[in-house]
């Protein structure tokens, strides 16, 4: 009984279609079935607009403040190797995976982006400290960050071999870069 007192009490109060002409530069129009609705219209809206230029304009300097924070803390980093150029990033802890379950917790040569692990090539990496995709050269190897792993975080790198003999043998230091 309430629904259908409700739904006569919405029925009552739905807008003419002069209504919703009068307002339509205001955002507002009637449905037969909605009642009253109210859309923004970005082309008669100027408010909206401006706004979103704001965020727009915001969100471009905050990249360009991000990358010049970058290049600060890179300065004095890069160097060229076999005449590419790349960026000291720091000193990280190097292990070894294969696909194994127990290396690789059962994704066997599945990685986190989607490719298929390849040895000598693929690395997993803490994508907080290096992105996906990013090109590493690794003691005068260059491989792609590709995967991540539960143990992987922060300078650690997890380096994929195809047997478990040869990641379970792996564990060292060494200085690691971006290529660019």
């Amino acid at each position: 009984m309430m629904a259908v007192l409700a739904l006569m009490v919405c029925m009552l109060r739905m807008p003419s279609p002069a209504y919703a002409e009068e307002n339509a530069n205001a955002g507002v129009y009637a449905s037969q079935s909605l009642g009253t609705v109210l859309f923004f219209n970005t082309s008669t809206n100027p408010h909206f607009n401006t706004v979103q230029e704001t965020y727009a304009a915001q969100a471009v300097e905050q990249t360009r403040q991000q990358a010049e924070a970058a290049a600060a803390a890179q300065t004095g980093n890069q160097v060229t190797i076999n005449g590419r150029s790349a960026t000291l990033v720091g000193r990280f802890k190097l292990t070894g995976y294969c696909p194994c379950r127990s290396c690789s917790e059962g994704f066997g040569t599945r990685t986190a982006t989607g490719a298929r692990a390849v040895a000598g090539r693929t690395v997993a990496v803490d994508p907080r400290v290096i992105p996906y995709g990013t090109h590493l050269l690794i003691n005068g190897h260059e491989y792609v960050a590709e995967d991540c792993g539960g143990g992987v975080r922060g300078n650690h790198i997890d380096i994929y071999y195809n047997t478990h003999a040869e990641a379970r043998n792996v564990l060292s230091y060494a200085e690691v870069y971006i290529l660019h």
